[in-house]
Formats: structure tokens, sequence, C-alpha cells
């Protein structure tokens, strides 16, 4: 099996950017993050309705290219699916895909999760702001990393370079 790696954060802390220098520098494949093509192909954000899919489009995703994949292939999912499940909290107030995705992320080799340490930039629908950012963080640190099976996660600040530098020391060990 691929060594798989999932990234969690909120909007404009360095997940994609992360993800490209994985890429980049160890030839990580990259699943890309469905909820932004489901915004770009509908011109609008999804309704509470349409979040189970989503994650479900995610989570699939990750399994095909894992299951492409062979023993020394490293997989990032860009972001985790459990990402659709802390913005159905967010925006919706509603936990009910909580459950599913923690179990689902436990799969992974490593969650990492990318600090907002990157300065904000507008994205059009697909960020809402710092202070959105700042609430997903939060969620994330009360919610999902107490939840989180211990040496699972691995928290990413500082420079692309840093946080790339921080995971290559980890992937060795």
């Amino acid at each position: 099996m691929a060594i798989v790696i999932e990234l969690l954060g909120g909007e404009c802390t360095g997940k994609s950017a992360l993800a490209t220098a994985l890429h980049s520098a160890l030839g990580a494949r990259v699943v890309p993050e469905h909820l932004r093509a489901f915004v770009d192909q509908r011109g609008r954000t999804p309704q509470s309705n349409e979040q189970a899919s989503i994650f479900q489009a995610q989570l699939d995703a990750l399994d095909r290219e894992v299951a492409a994949s062979n023993a020394v292939d490293l997989v990032v999912g860009d972001p985790a699916a459990l990402m659709t499940a802390v913005y159905s909290i967010q925006y919706f107030d509603d936990d009910t895909l909580l459950t599913r995705a923690l179990e689902a992320s436990s799969r992974a080799d490593l969650l990492v999760w990318c600090q907002p340490d990157f300065p904000w930039s507008a994205d059009g629908l697909h960020h809402d702001g710092p202070d959105a950012r700042e609430l997903t963080h939060r969620i994330i640190e009360h919610r999902i990393a107490p939840a989180l099976p211990a040496g699972l996660l691995v928290v990413a600040s500082g420079t692309v370079e840093e946080r790339l530098d921080k995971l290559r020391t980890v992937l060795d060990q």
C-alpha cells in the first residue's frame, strides 16, 4: 500500500502549496479537492444536503489513487475528506459526517494540520475570509485533533520549505 498523507486546515493555510511541494520534491501523487471542483462547476458553495456526497467523492478519489499506487508511492489528499465534515460543522452546525470522517482519516499514515500562518488571500467563492479560516482552525483544534489517534497528527507551520522539511523528517522515521 502507498503511504497516505491527508492535509487539514482552513482556507489559505498552505495545504495546496504543501501538496505541490510534496509532488515536486518527493513525487507524491496528489488527490485534488472535490469541493473546489464542485464550486467551480456550479458557481456556488454547497448546501447542507450536498455535503455527504462531496465527502464521499473526496474519499473515493483518494481510495482510487491509493489503489492505483504501489508501496513506495506517496499519496496526498489535498485536503482530507475530513475537511468536509469540518465545513459541515462550521457552516451548517451539522456534525453527522464527523464519525465517518474520523474513521476514514484513521486509515491515513499521517494527517498534516496546516497552521494559519500564511497570509490570507481572496479567491472568489473559494475563500470566505480570515474569520472563517480562524473558525475552521478552532473546530480542528477543539473537535478534530483531540479525537484523532496518537501519532497520526503532525502540525505543520512556517514556510512551505519548513513544512516539507518537517514531513521529510517524519517520513524518514
